[in-house]
């Protein structure tokens, strides 16, 4: 593509299948020296891109595009110096976060800006154009110094500095033959393998994972698939660890194909996950017997709204203890219906304002039954917050103490 120069008074920016109303902010907000472009189809881009006609500083990739990565891979390696932005939903923006963290000499190149950050997006743009003019500028230098006879020097820096970065990068990065054979990996692909460079260069790569992972393994590093999930290396016990794995085509510089591989410790998160979902399981076993147990003491477990105090789980034993049906109970203003008339307004109350409180309670009132009998219940209220810090849900058990009264009246009667 024809060079770009560093004149302030001309930076371009093309936008991709980008939505009408955020093309309209970004021509609306931008500086009068920026020109936009904008482009109906993905097709359009690579096909400028493929050919050196196109000319821009910054690409912006709309959210519509299936795999803006893999667009974004595709421009880059024809065209160092371009900056791209990749508009994302909310919901994928972690995804692409991860497919660009591990896409190799990708990361500084791209920005991801999810749907509730659009108000960012001038500034970012702003950046990329910064970004893209300082790489030019760069590029002409080692251009000048190459007519000056001082390229070699330059290279040989440029090569050891170069080096250097990726042997302390914080993931690990190997590079394999054809056959899957380690031919160079950084220091922190070392520790993640748990060898020492010179003892595992020429060894195969997939001879490090569990027979049951290498099929998997394989699929990755001929196809390029993108896959979420994890890989062991080692056996069970103290020293398996998780990694999570990328891979793409490499050239050796004697012209040999292989690979390039990314590898990501995730032990901590998967111990964080095993560790989640036993402490579920163990929670949710409790909760079983719990349950069981309910439903054969006088008490009743519910759930209901916070702010209509409408049931949304009833126990079983419901119906034993009122004579009223579970689907009685999931009628609207139910509860209110089934309190004493003389404690239903200090009833509804004291649950309204410790709910508005976030307060865990008890409290005691009467019931009239089906069959009109008067009861006493001991309810014991937990509050369940929501990520506002609001009553979301109330959960309690009503439990049945009308025989403690009837023994106090007993105990208190002349007679």
């Amino acid at each position: 593509m024809p060079e770009k120069t560093d004149n302030p008074l001309r930076s371009r920016v093309t936008l991709v299948e980008v939505e009408d109303t955020i093309v309209e902010r970004i021509s609306n907000q931008s500086a009068p020296r920026l020109e936009v472009t904008v482009l109906e189809s993905v097709e359009h881009l690579l096909t400028a891109s493929s050919l050196g006609t196109l000319e821009c500083e910054v690409v912006v990739l709309g959210k519509a595009l299936t795999d803006p990565v893999r667009v974004a891979q595709h421009v880059q390696k024809l065209d160092k110096n371009i900056q791209i932005i990749i508009l994302s939903t909310v919901e994928r923006s972690e995804d692409y976060f991860r497919q660009i963290e591990f896409s190799p000499f990708l990361g500084d190149a791209v920005s991801l800006i999810a749907a509730d950050k659009l108000e960012e997006l001038k500034s970012i743009i702003g950046r990329a154009v910064k970004r893209a003019h300082r790489r030019c500028s760069y590029s002409r230098e080692a251009k000048v110094a190459g007519v000056n006879g001082k390229s070699g020097h330059a290279n040989r820096d440029a090569i050891h500095y170069l080096g250097n970065v990726l042997d302390n990068a914080p993931i690990g990065m190997l590079t394999l033959d054809s056959n899957g054979r380690i031919q160079t990996l950084n220091k922190r692909g070392a520790e993640i393998l748990n060898v020492r460079e010179r003892d595992v260069l020429d060894t195969s790569f997939p001879g490090f994972f569990m027979p049951v992972d290498r099929i998997r393994l394989d699929r990755v590093m001929t196809e390029k698939d993108e896959y979420v999930g994890h890989f062991r290396i080692g056996q069970h016990g103290e020293d398996a660890r998780f990694v999570e794995i990328s891979a793409t085509d490499y050239v050796s510089r004697s012209g040999q194909p292989g690979n390039m591989v990314i590898l990501h410790d995730v032990t901590d998160r998967v111990a964080a996950e095993q560790a989640r979902v036993s402490a579920a399981a163990a929670l949710q076993a409790s909760e079983d017997r719990f349950l069981e147990l309910a439903e054969v003491l006088p008490m009743i477990p519910w759930e209901a709204k916070a702010a209509t105090q409408r049931f949304t789980f009833i126990g079983g034993n419901a119906g034993e203890l009122t004579g009223y049906a579970k689907k009685d109970w999931y009628k609207v203003d139910f509860w209110s219906k089934l309190l004493h008339p003389d404690d239903r307004e200090k009833a509804i109350r004291t649950r309204q304002n410790n709910a508005r409180r976030l307060q865990n309670f008890d409290h005691e009132y009467r019931i009239i039954t089906a069959d009109g009998e008067t009861k006493w219940m001991h309810d014991i209220v937990n509050v369940v917050r929501d990520n506002h810090a609001k009553a979301k849900k109330l959960r309690g058990f009503m439990i049945d103490v009308t025989e403690k009264y009837s023994k106090n009246a007993a105990d208190t009667d002349p007679d």
